[in-house]
């Protein structure tokens, strides 16, 4: 398995906001199936992923309304994925 220190595709961010996108916050966790699968495809860790998915969930106005946070340095391709993607998922659908 590579190294989790590299820097996320913009496919793989891609991939992991789709999957938050299809994913109830409580399920978020290594352990859930759906992350350890993709986490196994892209050449991540399972921690990897639910940790990007994580950072998501805190620029969500659902979570950010519940106080949810991620961890304190978002990167800015996180950013720049949530605003292109959560306003209209729908067009963007592969």
């Amino acid at each position: 398995m590579e190294n989790d220190r590299k820097n996320w595709t913009r496919d793989e961010l891609i991939v992991a906001f789709n999957l938050y996108c299809r994913t109830q916050f409580g399920r978020i966790h290594k352990s859930n199936p759906d992350i350890l699968r993709m986490a196994e495809n892209i050449g991540r860790t399972p921690s990897a992923v639910a940790m990007k998915m994580v950072n998501f969930a805190s620029l969500d106005p659902v979570h950010q309304d519940r106080n949810v946070k991620g961890l304190r340095h978002i990167s800015k391709q996180d950013e720049q994925i949530w605003e292109e993607f959560h306003k209209d998922w729908v067009r963007h659908t592969y």
